[in-house]
């Protein structure tokens, strides 16, 4: 039996989002937060003139930006997002700095790995969001 090339391509794409199926919503604030709170030493650092600060930041708030878009493209907004932004730094703020420092680790290397697999538009839109939000950081000093 021979399947039509609109079936291949059709099975290719349902496995492709099977494999890299996005983090719940709730799951991506909690890494938003954690990212939010990795990022802010560096971004004050950025406010203060520091350019070799950026150079740390971008990657994480990078990560940030993947989680965000990821929880637009399931149709979560404002205000929603930021209460489970601010429910998950609430818990985070009980966390013991080593665990913290992992979950840190953890939800950078899955930001990462959302933005490698995005397509190359959701990486556009993430990369503008990312260094945008470095040069208001910049133009703050």
């Amino acid at each position: 039996m021979r399947l039509s090339f609109s079936l291949v391509v059709l099975a290719a794409a349902l496995a492709a989002g099977v494999a890299r199926a996005d983090p719940t919503p709730t799951q991506g604030a909690y890494c938003v937060a954690a990212l939010k709170t990795r990022a802010e030493p560096l971004a004050e650092r950025v406010r203060q003139g520091d350019a070799a600060a950026e150079a740390k930041l971008l990657p994480i708030v990078t990560a940030s930006f993947a989680f965000i878009g990821s929880a637009y493209k399931q149709g979560v907004r404002q205000p929603r997002a930021d209460e489970l932004v601010s429910e998950a730094q609430k818990a985070q703020a009980k966390l013991p700095p080593a665990e913290l420092a992992q979950v840190q680790d953890s939800c950078q290397a899955q930001g990462q790995q959302l933005y490698a697999q995005a397509n190359v538009f959701e990486r556009g839109f993430v990369s503008h969001a990312a260094r945008s939000r470095i040069d208001r950081l910049r133009k703050t000093s």
